[in-house]
């Protein structure tokens, strides 16, 4: 079934759950991710970044997608992530995504909510649902330049909740794109205050190796979003190198890919909803 982040995450917010979010690198992932989802009768977010757009080509993300989630009973997302191109933008929603990501976290306040307010305008013009960003997460996400980043100050997501009226608001309390070295100190207590705050879905982005402790008392602050992308695409690549040193021909490493995936995805939607 085909849904909106607005349609998903607002009954998870009000009962302290959370959807997981998973990147996506070949069209093989998302019947991984989907397949996973249905067979555990659990909503997920398929999402890409925009430079798996541009490979893979929206209609074709799209027509896979869809020909999964037309066959489910439960919730499935396409989501847009990380997108500072408002062409990207328009290419996700025109193809059939039916969430987007503005991350305008990097410029200054006033041109993030411009470039915000932009994105909502259209995108619920098309029945779209949008994610913002305030503060940003360090690493490097996709094909972006590194970026040391900044956490989310309370007062300011307040305002650009108003200011922008978006439908979930990612924020940075001290997680990163990649792999971490040491498992990083989540800010609970500056969470804490802005769930109080702005009083609408919250996102953690870098999900990829915090212990499942955290995210669960994430989860009961205010998160109602856990994105997952780095493991995936290390564990699909480790695959397919492991798989085709045994000289199996593609039709093999590709199947093997998926089913890695699969079994992963799995593990952690069990690991949050237990």
């Amino acid at each position: 079934m085909e849904v909106t982040l607005k349609e998903l995450l607002p009954a998870a917010y009000r009962n302290h759950k959370a959807i997981l979010h998973f990147n996506i690198h070949t069209l093989e992932d998302i019947e991984g991710v989907i397949e996973a989802g249905y067979e555990l009768n659990l909503p997920v977010i398929v999402a890409c970044t925009p430079r798996v757009l541009n490979t893979l080509g929206g209609r074709s993300i799209v027509g896979v997608y869809r020909s999964l989630a037309d066959y489910c009973n439960t919730p499935i997302v396409l989501h847009l992530d990380h997108t500072i191109e408002l062409k990207d933008i328009w290419k996700a929603i025109s193809a059939g995504f039916t969430s987007v990501m503005i991350d305008g976290s990097r410029l200054p306040y006033e041109e993030n909510v411009k470039l915000t307010t932009t994105v909502v305008e259209v995108s619920r013009a098309a029945g779209v649902s949008v994610e913002g960003e305030i503060g940003a997460v360090p690493g490097r996400e996709d094909d972006a330049k590194e970026y040391k980043g900044a956490l989310t100050e309370p007062e300011v997501a307040y305002s650009f909740v108003l200011d922008t009226n978006i439908d979930a608001l990612a924020v940075a309390i001290g997680t990163a794109h990649g792999f971490y070295k040491e498992p990083p100190e989540l800010d609970f207590e500056r969470l804490e205050r802005i769930s109080r705050g702005v009083n609408i879905p919250l996102v953690l982005h870098g999900g990829t190796g915090i212990p499942i402790s955290d995210i669960k008392k994430a989860i009961s602050l205010g998160i109602s979003k856990v994105n997952i992308g780095t493991e995936l695409l290390a564990l699909v690549t480790k695959t397919y190198r492991e798989v085709s040193e045994l000289n199996y021909d593609a039709l093999d490493i590709v199947k093997e890919g998926r089913n890695k995936l699969k079994e992963r995805v799995k593990e952690l939607l069990l690991e949050i909803e237990g």
